[in-house]
């Protein structure tokens, strides 16, 4: 009987001190220099290492190749509580200009002067070749709005009207679209 109370007792010690062990934590350094956190040890199947993320613990997986090291963390990794709101917008920059780059203030397009000409750089400057003479042309209508990229499906239209592909293809009797015309029908001569 103290036998088997010595054990029981040893036992409920044993789980007792597996449950007080601090839980480790592993941090996968990917290619890149990212860095991807892991609630258990990784495991390698194949090509691909098997881990459950931190914090959520969803089961994924990641191409061994694609893994530069694994390393085993004692304190909790750090946890990113900025969460972007529905229709809110980050702006993450150009990959060229660095961490360090600041973006430059905003100006507003001037809307003062004569709006109505642009010089194209090729010696026309609003009145005749060599910039003389005192003749401003009439002001011009507005041009007709384009015609709409959107067709009647609501799908956008990618090709202008009259080119192939302008109109969908017809559907077929099995579903799938007819590329190619009809074949001709033969039809017998009258005598």
């Amino acid at each position: 009987m103290n036998r088997m109370l010595g054990c029981f007792l040893a036992g409920l010690l044993a789980v007792s001190a597996s449950l007080a062990a601090p839980v480790e934590y592993y941090a996968l350094e990917l290619k890149g220099g990212s860095r991807v956190f892991s609630l258990d040890v990784p495991l390698r199947k194949g090509r691909v290492l098997l881990f459950h993320r931190y914090p959520d613990g969803t089961y994924m997986s990641l191409q061994a190749t694609e893994v530069e090291r694994v390393t085993a963390q004692e304190a909790e990794p750090p946890t990113s509580d900025e969460k972007l709101a529905p229709g809110e917008t980050l702006y993450v920059g150009n990959a060229v200009e660095g961490p360090s780059y600041e973006m430059p203030e905003y100006q507003a397009p001037a809307t003062e002067g004569y709006p109505g000409y642009v010089d194209p750089g090729y010696g026309y400057s609003g009145y005749y070749w060599g910039g003389g003479g005192g003749y401003f042309p009439p002001p011009r209508p507005p041009l007709p709005p384009p015609p709409s990229r959107i067709g009647p499906n609501g799908f956008p239209i990618l090709a202008p009207p009259g080119t192939p592909g302008s109109a969908p293809p017809r559907i077929g009797p099995n579903g799938y679209p007819i590329l190619a015309p009809p074949a001709p029908v033969a039809v017998p001569r009258k005598r």
